[in-house]
């Protein structure tokens, strides 16, 4: 049984990502900074959207989807994106070179965040998103008539940003795959902490959560071109960011230097209705 097999019909199914959000509710919403709230609630672009769909799954009228989808505000502090081509070389008598044998093109995506927390409310919802999504880190485990734990499903992860990562067959969904490193960087030292009595034996909160982690990309769907077909690109020519076909106008959805989250600008200012 492959990877494929474990998520169905490649979790590509969109019922994953429209039933998720109503499912698990974004209480950082509620107790982020209301402008930051704003921004999320209207523009769906401004978040990063993290789904497991082999470890967090329920059984929902005959299938399973993912129930656990977090969505963190897309304060990036960095974002790389790894193609790196695999070829074989084989020595030839009589031959300069070698002759190069195409083996593979592998992704990986890496990725920074730095979340500012409003307050000690805000800080709370964040900490229980970044336990949530490291408890997802480890595998599922079946366990066996003698007690034993067996290893059931690894620990896959669809993550979706914008039109950065985002699957170019189906938009709606993000990127499957397995995370290679994660690292969390909270910096008291620099930033402080919220302290918390209330709570048994006291709780220390961050003034802002930062995690990086690197993603190695497992492809849905054959990518390549089609050599029947004019060399058409296989599923999609928006492979691997989406792209707006023309431009008429004001281009939407443009970032400018003042426009982002956190900052005052407008939720017009930030899709071009508005001039920054």
């Amino acid at each position: 049984m492959g990877w494929s097999d474990l998520i169905g019909d490649g979790l590509g199914s969109v019922a994953t990502e429209m039933f998720g959000p109503a499912f698990t509710k974004d209480n950082s919403i509620d107790t982020c900074q209301p402008g930051e709230a704003e921004v999320r609630n209207q523009l769906d672009f401004t978040n990063i959207f993290f789904s497991f769909p082999t470890t967090t799954r329920t059984n929902l009228f005959g299938r399973f989807v993912d129930t656990s989808r977090l969505a963190f505000p897309a304060y990036i502090t960095s974002f790389k994106d790894d193609f790196n081509m695999n070829w074989g070389a084989e020595e030839v008598f009589g031959r300069s070179d070698p002759i190069a044998i195409y083996k593979n093109t592998t992704r990986s995506i890496s990725f920074g965040l730095m979340i500012p927390c409003y307050n000690r409310e805000d800080s709370n919802e964040n900490m229980k998103k970044i336990n949530t999504l490291i408890k997802n880190l480890y595998p599922s485990y079946l366990k066996e008539n003698t007690g034993a734990m067996v290893l059931n499903n690894s620990p896959l992860i669809r993550v979706k940003f914008a039109n950065m990562v985002v699957n170019h067959t189906n938009p709606a969904l993000g990127l499957l795959g397995y995370i290679k490193s994660f690292s969390t960087d909270f910096g008291i030292a620099e930033r402080g902490v919220f302290l918390d009595s209330n709570y048994t034996g006291g709780v220390v909160l961050p003034r802002a959560i930062g995690f990086n982690f690197v993603m190695t990309v497992l492809h849905e769907s054959t990518v390549g071109f089609d050599g029947s077909s004019e060399n058409r690109f296989l599923g999609s020519q928006q492979y691997p960011y989406r792209t707006k076909e023309r431009f008429g106008g004001q281009p939407g959805g443009f970032l400018g230097s003042k426009a982002g989250l956190g900052s005052d600008a407008a939720t017009a200012e930030i899709t071009g209705e508005k001039p920054l």
